[in-house]
């Protein structure tokens, strides 16, 4: 075979190969980094929003379950972990006495998305009812799902000295 036949042939076999595959499925375009990070801080809002009016049911529905809990801070001198599920905290939440005011307030976000996957870390202060608890940073991890942004980790750091207490009131 000469070496222009060779040629020719091995580049059409690949074409006709190629021909006979189905074309590739469409990728949808992602969306602007404006309208994800905004979707992003929106459930995150949400959440706390409900937290402050015992809706346990609404704050049910941001998370894609099985979701991790874990919250890191110092116990009598000793770094610690601790592991709760999204159950758990709902049922602390519902079981709060109705007259204590169950207060989250973040301050300016840090917020990355990926394609699918978005983080938002925040500083936060926690109060119960007028009386401040402690402060940390939630780090917060959400997934695009076909419901919307759901939550599918949320971690915190936990203390009371070296906290602003200047965030505002909900």
């Amino acid at each position: 075979m000469s070496r222009a036949l060779c040629l020719t042939v091995c580049l059409l076999v690949p074409a006709a190969a190629g021909a006979q595959q189905a074309a590739p499925a469409a990728i949808s375009p992602q969306p602007a980094y404006a309208t994800d990070s905004a979707a992003v801080h929106q459930v995150v809002t949400t959440l706390f929003d409900g937290m402050r009016t015992r809706d346990t049911a609404g704050m049910r529905a941001l998370f894609h379950e099985p979701t991790a809990m874990r919250s890191a801070f110092i116990r009598q001198g000793t770094n610690t972990v601790s592991a709760d599920g999204v159950e758990d905290w709902l049922q602390g939440v519902a079981s709060a006495p109705d007259t204590l005011f169950l207060d989250e307030r973040l301050g300016p976000p840090d917020i990355r998305v990926d394609g699918n996957l978005a983080s938002m870390w925040v500083y936060y202060e926690f109060y119960a009812g007028d009386r401040f608890s402690h402060c940390g940073v939630d780090s917060i991890q959400l997934a695009r799902t076909d419901g919307g942004w759901k939550i599918i980790l949320v971690s915190d750091s936990r203390r009371r000295a070296d906290c602003s207490q200047s965030l505002s009131k909900h």
